[in-house]
């Protein structure tokens, strides 16, 4: 019975080592300041979690919180990490969740957030094939597209989940972000980067479409997806040729003035043709500028497209990693001297 009891026995030195574990997990999960939501600073690019315990009012989809909401108002409900949305405001509070109230910030009781744009995320679902993402289970990574925001299994990119491995996406170190087909066959414009230096490309040739046009992509197994990586080193580099074509378009630019779109110098990519774009460090250089070009974006809506976005984060905790001592011995210094001694004595018995 003794040694039951003493196998139960945490010291005093045990439990502090296991509270100052705890608080530096804490304070690397949760680095910033929840005690103010974002709704009055409007439509920003935020982390957003979207909400499964809050019922949307009627004829309402799922809603989105921001950080300090999901902590604050939503800590003990069913959440789904969605990392960043743009031009996303709060629902929390909102007519959205049905008009239960937001703890951080009142909002006006028919507040609906009409130009936030909701998708298949919110309700816990992903990628084409519609999945949800457990952390616990899922082994494949998972890239979020730069354009659409949603995410795509690593797996379903490549075909592995469909049963049949087309490909290898480049290493996770080789590139920075990623740009989904359905993006580049809505922004077909896009295609064509393919063949620039600074993109990874797979594409995958449609069947049953342009069937007239000769393709010499048809000449690989089964129209399947292919992947234009070096095999030794997973690194584009530019050869002779493209160097040639590089300087040949600088100096056209010298002759022609600064309009001449880049995309001139490569074959226009056919409509059967789906493509994904795994985009390397300063990608964004090498997208052209042109007026043409540059009327596209806005046209498209995807100008953003041009320039890395701020994202907003809320103001660093400062006493995220302080440790329970310390902030108990913070307020014991604001206390008066009697019952300041009073709880030194307490603590000193604890020891």
């Amino acid at each position: 019975m003794a040694s039951e009891d003493t196998k139960d026995t945490v010291t005093v030195g045990e439990y502090l080592e296991q509270q100052k574990s705890l608080e530096e997990e804490a304070g690397e999960v949760l680095p910033w300041n929840f005690d103010r939501c974002t709704y009055s600073k409007g439509h920003l690019r935020q982390a957003v979690y979207a909400c499964k315990t809050c019922k949307p009012s009627t004829g309402s989809g799922p809603g989105g919180v921001c950080y300090s909401c999901s902590i604050a108002c939503h800590a003990d409900h069913d959440l789904i990490e969605l990392f960043n949305k743009r031009n996303f405001q709060c629902d929390c509070g909102t007519a959205r969740f049905g008009g239960s109230a937001c703890q951080l910030e009142p909002k006006p009781q028919d507040a609906l957030n009409e130009k936030n744009l909701y998708n298949h995320n919110f309700e816990g679902r992903f990628c084409w094939c519609k999945g949800e993402y457990d952390p616990e289970r899922e082994e494949a990574n998972m890239h979020q597209c730069v354009l659409c925001e949603d995410w795509f299994h690593e797996n379903c990119i490549n075909g592995e989940k469909q049963g049949e491995k087309n490909f290898s996406l480049p290493d996770l170190d080789n590139f920075e972000e990623y740009i989904c087909r359905t993006c580049t066959s809505k922004h077909s414009f896009l295609k064509p980067y393919k063949n620039s230096h600074m993109f990874f490309s797979g594409q995958t040739v449609r069947k049953n479409e342009g069937t007239k046009e000769k393709d010499n992509d048809k000449k690989s197994k089964n129209d399947q997806l292919q992947v234009e990586t070096s095999a030794s080193t997973n690194k584009r580099k530019l050869d002779d040729e493209q160097e040639i074509d590089l300087k040949a378009t600088a100096l056209l630019k010298k002759t022609k003035g600064d309009d001449v779109c880049k995309l001139e110098r490569w074959e226009p990519v056919k409509n059967n043709i789906d493509v994904d774009l795994f985009c390397i460090q300063n990608w964004r250089d090498e997208l052209c500028r042109c007026s043409k070009c540059t009327y596209l974006y806005k046209s498209h809506q995807i100008e953003f497209i041009l320039q890395e976005e701020e994202t907003y984060e809320p103001p660093h905790d400062d006493d995220a990693h302080t440790s329970l001592f310390d902030s108990g011995m913070k307020l014991l210094a604001q206390m008066d001297r009697v019952t300041a001694i009073e709880g030194a004595i307490a603590y000193a018995k604890l020891r």
